[in-house]
C-alpha cells in the first residue's frame, strides 16, 4: 500500500477505492474518507471529511498524519470478521485432518476422527505449545501405530499377490 501523504487527493481516492474493492465493499466511492490533521495540542487532532458524509456507512477510511490508510469500523463488524476468520480456520483445520486420515486408509473414518480429536484435546490440555507444533500427518501416523485395527493394511488388501490355482 502506498503512503498517501504526498499524493494528490484524486490519487488518494483511487488508492482507497482499490483497497475497498479488494475488501469486497460495494460502492467504494461512497465510503467516507477522513483525514487526521494536527490539532492545537498533542492531545487534540482535527478530523476533516474529505469525501462522503458523516453517515453510519461503515467502514470509514482514515488517512493519518503519516499518510497511512486506516480502516475505522464498529466493534460489532470487527467481531463478525474475527468470527468469520475463526470459522474459516476451523474449516481449513478439519479439511487438513480429513486429508491426513484418508491418506492412511482408515477402516472407519469416524472412529479415527474421534481418536484424533481426543488426542488433540489432550495436547491442548498440556499447553498451547504442544498444540501449535502439531503436524496432523504425524498425529494420524502415531494413531495408526497405536491402533492398527482402525486402518487397512496393504498386506490385508492383497493387491495382485493372490495365487491363482
Amino acid at each position: 500500500m502506498k503512503n498517501l501523504k504526498n499524493l494528490p487527493t484524486e490519487q488518494q481516492f483511487k488508492e482507497i477505492d482499490a483497497v475497498a474493492q479488494k475488501l469486497g465493499m460495494p460502492k467504494p466511492a461512497e465510503r467516507p474518507v477522513i483525514q487526521i490533521l494536527p490539532g492545537e495540542s498533542d492531545g487534540r487532532k482535527v478530523l476533516e471529511l474529505k469525501r462522503g458524509s458523516w453517515s453510519d456507512e461503515q467502514p470509514w477510511f482514515v488517512i493519518d498524519e503519516e499518510g497511512r490508510l486506516l480502516v475505522l469500523s464498529t466493534a460489532e463488524s470487527m467481531m463478525g470478521i474475527m468470527n468469520s476468520l475463526q470459522h474459516m480456520g476451523e474449516e481449513v483445520f478439519k479439511a487438513r485432518l480429513e486429508r491426513a486420515i484418508a491418506k492412511e486408509l482408515p477402516i472407519d473414518f469416524h472412529d479415527v476422527w474421534v481418536v484424533a480429536m481426543h488426542e488433540l484435546q489432550q495436547r491442548l490440555k498440556e499447553g498451547a505449545a504442544a498444540a501449535q507444533s502439531l503436524d496432523l500427518e504425524t498425529l494420524v501416523k502415531s494413531i495408526k501405530r497405536r491402533h492398527p485395527n482402525l486402518f487397512y493394511s496393504l498386506k490385508d488388501l492383497q493387491l495382485g499377490d493372490e495365487e491363482e490355482g
